[in-house]
């Protein structure tokens, strides 16, 4: 049963409500969101006395914001109503009333000009109904007396009314009722959009715990198989870190085997170097005949590409103190004993023999150092020389950079020259030459040009030159009169006397205007003359009976030259020629 305070309910539903709000606390405590409250200045002393307020009115509606006391609620169904009100069919009243004016006025769009109503019919129409309601009255609610005498009605009955009926207290009355039947249609609107916003929010609610409930669910199954997840890799993870520190131990031992294989590697790799270097040396300070007999190299196929100076190369240490690596080296011993199947042969059995190289080779150099004393003095002339030859080139070096320098400031100079050749040609184009393109012969000329183009063409935008325009109207004149010649003769004689009237009526109504701007010329001057001051003659009167004075002669104006308008319209659009045409007369239509 409906009461007048919705925020009564059931059970059931106020349990919802307390579940519906603790989660929306809830979840404004997770998003951190606080409860904003109006801050608003406590009334003085003289707002208190007046009864004024510091904010704004909040409550324009009976059933919006008040405080009921729960205390004097009524059941609204087991009382009769004041008043009758219209059946609710799911619309509110404007929506009702929008519908009705809607097909009010399609019957009236059907009624002839003389039914349909004007507005002074429309004035006069439904005044209850347009009666002004002020916004901000208050009902008092008037005072009923609920205990009467029982005999009243005993002691007044079939007495005469001495109060008598008032057309005005009756209107009055009327006029109230509307008034009420109005405010009572509003508070329902109100009533019925406050219910169907309430619901509307219910569901809302609902679905959104709905969809609470089944984001909730979700997330705890993959947290549960997230964290499945997460132990079986924590559990491979530690199989693999005991598997990396079986690994690492493993490591260091094969480490420290691979030092001490590298230490005595390189021991032996040095110690076969020394060796191999000596055997070379012995090797080439032997006689070229026992190393014709006894080759460094026996195998064939490193003695085709066998050099001394690579084989000193290869066994020699490298100059950044570099370790060569273990392949490189292990490389190495397996040429040279593939190489070296047997023991070296050496040509030198004892020390001495060596010692007697040794000093043929001292000999050799001492003889080396006389020869290279005599050849000091030529080296120093040369030497001279090449530092004269050098100071010369040096001296042709600088003047040539002088010269280019100079050539720069004649380039720097004719570039300047340039620069001011340039702004003078930008100036006469912005100045004589742009004079001479926007006249007002040839903006006159282009108007022509596209007026005949867009007569004869097209009427839309011409984005193309003067000289384009007229090639195509050249083109258009030539198929033109190819196409009159396949006409038959009544045809072209029709149009001719067709367009013969219209030049004829456009030449006619141009000579109009031309005389009537004549005759406005000299109304003009008339009246300039009629304004100045008389003519008053100078010199001495004439005699009465005296002769006349001789007549001056009438001065023979020369022959008016062209102007630049009428010569450029004979140059491009007739075959006018200067020296064989003369006292040429000429009507141009764009102007004088």
């Amino acid at each position: 049963m409906r009461k007048v305070n919705s925020n009564t309910m059931s059970l059931s539903e106020e349990d919802e409500n307390i579940t519906r709000s603790e989660l929306i606390k809830d979840m404004k405590k997770e998003l951190k969101i606080k409860d904003t409250k109006p801050v608003v200045n406590p009334p003085s002393l003289i707002d208190k006395i007046f009864h004024r307020t510091n904010q704004k009115r909040s409550v324009y509606y009976f059933t919006s914001g008040r405080k009921v006391n729960p205390e004097v609620l009524r059941e609204l169904a087991e009382e009769k109503p004041q008043f009758t009100l219209p059946k609710i069919t799911g619309t509110s009243y404007k929506e009702a009333r929008r519908l009705e004016r809607q097909k009010q006025r399609e019957e009236e769009s059907k009624l002839r000009v003389e039914d349909k109503p004007s507005r002074r019919s429309r004035f006069a129409e439904n005044l209850a109904e347009r009666l002004y309601v002020p916004p901000d009255e208050t009902f008092k609610k008037k005072r009923v007396k609920q205990n009467l005498d029982p005999h009243y009605y005993d002691v007044v009955k079939k007495r005469p009314i001495k109060e008598q009926f008032k057309i005005e207290k009756f209107i009055l009355d009327v006029r109230q009722s509307l008034l009420t039947q109005l405010k009572t249609g509003y508070l329902q609107d109100e009533i019925v959009f406050i219910d169907e916003r309430f619901n509307n929010e219910k569901k809302r609610i609902n679905r959104i715990n709905n969809e609470y409930k089944e984001y909730y669910s979700s997330f705890k199954d993959f947290e549960a198989q997230d964290r499945e997840q997460w132990l079986m890799v924590r559990k491979l993870g530690e199989e693999m870190a005991g598997k990396t520190n079986e690994k690492k131990t493993e490591l260091k031992e094969l480490m420290k085997e691979l030092s001490l294989l590298r230490c005595s590697l390189y021991v032996l790799e040095e110690n076969w170097r020394n060796c191999k270097l000596c055997q070379i040396f012995l090797y080439q300070i032997s006689p070229k005949s026992w190393q014709e007999r006894h080759p460094l190299v026996t195998n064939p196929e490193f003695a085709s590409n066998f050099d001394f100076s690579k084989m000193f190369e290869r066994y020699k240490l490298n100059a950044d103190d570099s370790v060569m690596s273990l392949n490189s080296l292990i490389q190495i011993f397996q040429e040279d004993a593939v190489d070296d199947m047997g023991e070296p042969e050496l040509y030198f059995t004892e020390p001495w023999q060596v010692s007697l190289v040794f000093r043929e080779m001292e000999l050799q150099h001492l003889s080396t150092l006389l020869m290279l004393e005599g050849v000091r003095k030529p080296k120093d002339d040369m030497t001279h020389g090449l530092q004269v030859v050098m100071k010369y080139y040096d001296d042709e070096i600088a003047s040539i950079k002088e010269q280019l320098t100079s050539i720069e400031s004649s380039i720097l100079l004719e570039w300047e020259q340039a620069r001011r050749y340039e702004l003078l040609a930008k100036e006469l184009v912005h100045t004589n030459l742009k004079n001479l393109i926007t006249s007002e012969s040839t903006t006159l000329l282009k108007v022509y040009v596209e007026h005949a183009y867009e007569s004869c063409m097209s009427t839309g935008q011409v984005d193309m030159t003067s000289l384009e325009t007229l090639e195509k109207l050249k083109v258009l004149f030539e198929d033109l009169m190819m196409k009159l010649n396949s006409l038959p003769v009544d045809i072209v004689r029709q149009a001719e006397n067709t367009v013969t009237k219209k030049t004829n009526m456009s030449m006619e109504r141009a000579l109009q205007a031309q005389k009537r701007v004549a005759h406005l010329e000299v109304l003009m001057k008339s009246m300039k003359r009629a304004l100045e001051p008389p003519y008053v003659k100078s010199g001495r009167p004439l005699i009465f009976r005296s002769a006349k004075p001789p007549a001056k002669p009438k001065r023979i104006a020369p022959p008016k030259g062209l102007s630049e308008k009428e010569l450029e319209y004979l140059t491009y659009f007739t075959d006018y020629c200067e020296h064989a045409d003369e006292n040429v007369q000429l009507f141009l239509p764009l102007g004088d």
